[in-house]
């Protein structure tokens, strides 16, 4: 199922490519600009990576036809998500009735299915290092996210660095004259891996169904 989901990353990132080589005998303020712009490109393939594994891991156990009854602990939080989302807002006349009705479902022989486009479990980090630490943890992976530790912090500083930009709280060509070429096209190899990392790891959990359910 991550076949379409690696396909487009993989052409995403292509064009990433084909713009940055494209603007190589760039000067000045637009070649500084071009640079800066590498940030929100690179960061809109990486957001798009995230929402697309855990939708297609979604899509994935769903498919499977696992029972609530049998799935893992560590996937109620994920499959249970309506219900616990509408306890907050039950009232206390009726606070106990959902909270009943939650532990029914959870030990119920209902089929487990969960609207795809549900969204990435968040810290509230925004698709920083520990908002993929979080989604692995909502699925029960314990995998580091990315290949290297290096990458993490990478990823924090596409992050700020998009922000900043598309926030205008800088311009991308004043991020732009902080790095050479070499070194935006060694973030952009970076965080190429982190998305090529992202999806092998979700394919890997998905394609065992044996690690969605109990021991």
């Amino acid at each position: 199922m991550f076949g379409p989901l690696r396909s487009e990353v993989e052409s995403r990132f292509a064009s990433i490519e084909s713009y940055f080589s494209a603007t190589k005998d760039f000067q000045g303020d637009l070649a500084a600009t071009a640079k800066g712009l590498m940030f929100i490109q690179v960061y809109a393939a990486y957001e798009y990576t995230v929402k697309g594994v855990v939708r297609t891991a979604i899509e994935s156990i769903n498919s499977r036809r696992h029972r609530m009854i049998d799935i893992s602990p560590r996937l109620l939080p994920l499959y249970l998500d309506p219900e616990l989302s509408s306890l907050r807002d039950c009232g206390r006349r009726h606070v106990w009735s959902a909270r009943r009705a939650i532990f029914e479902r959870a030990f119920s022989a209902d089929f487990v299915t969960l609207p795809s486009d549900t969204g990435p479990p968040t810290d509230g980090s925004h698709y920083r290092a520990s908002h993929l630490w979080i989604i692995l943890s909502v699925f029960n992976i314990r995998r580091r996210p990315a290949r290297k530790m290096q990458h993490l912090t990478r990823i924090n500083e596409v992050v700020n660095y998009r922000n900043e930009i598309a926030h205008g709280t800088d311009t991308a060509e004043n991020v732009g004259r902080r790095y050479t070429r070499a070194e935006i096209w060694h973030m952009e190899r970076q965080m190429k891996s982190v998305c090529t990392n992202l999806i092998s790891i979700f394919d890997g959990f998905c394609a065992n169904p044996s690690r969605h359910r109990r021991r």
